[in-house]
């Protein structure tokens, strides 16, 4: 039910920015391999207390997370001009459909380190829920 204009319950993002943050968010969660020292360290100091945050404070519902929260500097498009609205759609489309044919055990993200399937998918599966229902999609 997302339209290019559809309005935000809250945040400054528009509807094809959205799209285009949880396509970014997927492409960096879904990266195989660390990139550097300092990516492992952060992985391993602030992406672990995230993750135990989501998993045990949060517990992926998406009514616990906090509205405007912090996102990293490469995933912010609230600035962003003329995002092509279709194209972001199908590419999320086929970006979950991939997260959610993938069938290995574990799964290396530069976000949380080393995190089990089902933790992998929840991850972008609630994220993703998290901004359709900011625009009342969900």
């Amino acid at each position: 039910t997302l339209e290019n204009d559809s309005i935000p319950k809250w945040g400054v993002m528009t509807a094809p920015q959205m799209l285009k943050h949880c396509n970014l968010q997927i492409k960096l969660y879904s990266r195989k391999n660390p990139s550097g020292f300092s990516s492992l360290l952060r992985t391993y100091t602030m992406g672990r207390l995230h993750l135990m945050y989501v998993k045990y404070y949060v517990r992926y519902d998406i009514h616990r997370y906090k509205k405007n929260s912090y996102s990293l500097p490469s995933l912010r498009t609230a600035g962003l001009p003329d995002v092509d609205f279709e194209k972001e759609r199908a590419e999320l489309i086929g970006r979950l459909t991939t997260v959610s044919e993938f069938q290995g055990r574990m799964r290396y993200t530069p976000l949380h380190g080393w995190v089990s399937r089902l933790t992998y998918q929840r991850n972008i599966y609630v994220h993703v829920k998290y901004h359709l229902y900011q625009f009342g999609a969900w």
